[in-house]
């Protein structure tokens, strides 16, 4: 059997180097990245096992990274480990789509027991890895999560960070009904408030989403209202 391919994403060299000499130890193939867009260009072009992922790069935050792998692979595994310990952080990662969140300072033991654990399971799920793309289409949207922007039909759309976190949520589950509560705790990270001001919060962002994405805003075709419940994000005529 073939070792097991890990990405680690971290910028501190010597973190980097310390933690990459311990999974080669461990029998791991280990590849390193240094900055996100390293992280990218190795994800666009290997396969892996397992991603060790810092969320402070310098360049790209660790949580776009995983937003772009989560857009376009449910299973591969993500290990968060970051300096960062607020509990708003951790609920964020996990919400969008790591398997673990290790918190720095760390015992390696600890680490090594988790990435065991963690591809282990994937084993067990019979996992097959894939290499993330740059963009990703939807129907004929262009959505380059790194950089948080959008186009349609090749034309950019300015649009605000609220709104592109509410179309990437919508790109990432289309044709299935979101209720307004679901909407607004993915997207806002927050316990949702009373339904009359939840419903009236969504309404308005909605409401200036579609005049974004829209061709014909008062007859939505992508975003479409479900009444009682919320909405659901189709790219079928």
């Amino acid at each position: 059997m073939k070792d097991k391919r890990i990405l680690v994403v971290e910028d501190s060299r010597r973190l980097n180097d310390y933690v990459s000499e311990q999974l080669v130890k461990n029998k791991y193939d280990v590849t390193q990245a240094f900055c996100g867009q390293d992280a990218y260009n190795e994800l666009k072009t290997n396969y892996f096992d397992l991603v060790i992922l810092d969320l402070k790069l310098g360049d790209i935050s660790g949580l776009s990274i995983l937003k772009t792998i989560r857009l376009q692979n449910k299973t591969l595994p993500v290990m968060i480990v970051s300096s960062i310990t607020e509990e708003e952080t951790k609920i964020e990662g996990f919400r969008i789509g790591c398997d673990d969140y290790l918190t720095k300072p760390f015992q390696m033991t600890d680490m090594l027991i988790r990435v065991k654990r963690m591809i282990e399971r994937s084993e067990q799920m019979d996992y097959q890895s894939a290499p993330v793309q740059d963009l990703v289409s939807a129907g004929p949207f262009e959505i380059n999560v790194a950089m948080q922007t959008i186009k349609k039909n090749g034309a950019p759309i300015p649009m605000r960070k609220k709104f592109f976190d509410i179309m990437l949520f919508f790109v990432q589950h289309p044709n299935v009904a979101i209720t307004f509560r679901n909407l607004y705790e993915s997207v806002w990270n927050s316990e949702a408030p009373e339904d009359s001001v939840l419903e009236s919060n969504l309404y308005v962002n909605i409401n200036n989403l579609r005049k974004l994405i829209e061709d014909d805003p008062a007859e939505p075709k992508f975003i479409q209202s479900i009444r009682h419940v919320g909405y659901m994000f189709t790219l079928e005529g």
